[in-house]
């Protein structure tokens, strides 16, 4: 008896094993060909080689019971589902629900709602995000690169002519290279005035990228300077800060000054008002994360350039 049971194992395991043209029914219990698939016979004993929604995309209204249009290269042909599903060089187009092949992928039929496909980016797809981000830097060129008060290339901010070129990155020294080629410089911020100017454009262009200033650690006298060697404006409200797990101690900045004063008494603080001391980086620049605030960055960080020039 044990023996006639463990055969009896044996064959149903070598019948759960599915060929290359069969495909398992829902329960586990039978394999099917293709070819029975949705022909109002139900031969998976649970009916799933029947199921209403997988039917309806297996026989389709572009081709035979079993086959879907396959556009590609220009032509379109009807061709078998498997072979429409693993064309690759190119892959078809067409009206196909994906989730047909998802299921002869797994080989295993389930019910065609229980399937989320991830989203797929095919070449089109990117074909028309670049143009779209095209049109989109032709409708901010005079908020960005254009304006009749300004050289070519620069636009007018708070009556400054500012070249925010936000679709280049690099490191500082070369975004400064870039000004200099354009006829200008990195930015340096003067007062408080141009700084919200600055900060209300790019918040009114929804523009999100992060931007050099002109601005640098000096190591000679350990101060942040401007590209004429004028100090930089410290702490409020011109720089970001920055949280962190560990306690800080509260410093407080003289404004227009490096001069630094402890204040937080032993309190513990977790927030750290750039710049910091050793610097993080030796190069300012105002970042779409820090809302705009300055912060010290890493000099070989790719950001946009932010040029000035006179008028």
């Amino acid at each position: 008896m044990k023996t006639l049971v463990l055969l009896l194992c044996l064959g149903f395991a070598t019948a759960l094993d599915c060929t290359g043209d069969e495909i398992l029914c829902t329960s586990g219990e039978r394999c099917v060909p293709y070819r029975y698939l949705c022909d109002s016979d139900n031969d998976c004993a649970d009916g799933s080689d029947e199921e209403t929604r997988l039917c309806l995309a297996w026989r389709n209204t572009d081709c035979e019971k079993g086959q879907a249009l396959c556009r590609a290269n220009g032509g379109s042909e009807c061709i078998p589902i498997e072979d429409y599903c693993h064309r690759t060089q190119p892959a078809c187009q067409g009206t196909l629900d994906r989730r047909i092949c998802s299921i002869l992928e797994d080989r295993k039929l389930v019910p065609l709602n229980t399937i989320i496909l991830p989203p797929v980016n095919t070449p089109g797809d990117a074909y028309n995000k670049s143009v779209d981000l095209g049109s989109e830097l032709s409708s901010k060129l005079n908020d960005t690169l254009s304006h009749p008060n300004c050289p070519r290339f620069y636009t007018e901010v708070g009556g400054q002519c500012l070249s925010l070129f936000y679709v280049g990155r690099s490191s500082w020294g070369v975004a400064r290279a870039f000004c200099k080629h354009i006829g200008g410089d990195l930015l340096s911020i003067r007062n408080v005035n141009h700084y919200n100017d600055l900060v209300n454009h790019l918040a009114k262009n929804q523009i999100t990228s992060d931007f050099w200033l002109g601005g640098r650690y000096e190591h000679d006298d350990l101060s942040w300077m401007w590209l004429d060697g004028s100090p930089m404006p410290l702490g409020t409200p011109f720089w970001s800060l920055r949280r962190y797990d560990i306690c800080n101690p509260r410093n407080v900045t003289v404004v227009g000054t490096s001069k630094v004063r402890e204040a937080n008494h032993g309190e513990c603080y977790h927030v750290t008002q750039a710049p910091e001391n050793p610097p993080k980086g030796f190069c300012a620049a105002i970042t779409y994360e820090n809302h705009y605030y300055m912060s010290d960055e890493n000099c070989l960080t790719d950001m946009s350039p932010i040029c000035v020039t006179s008028v």
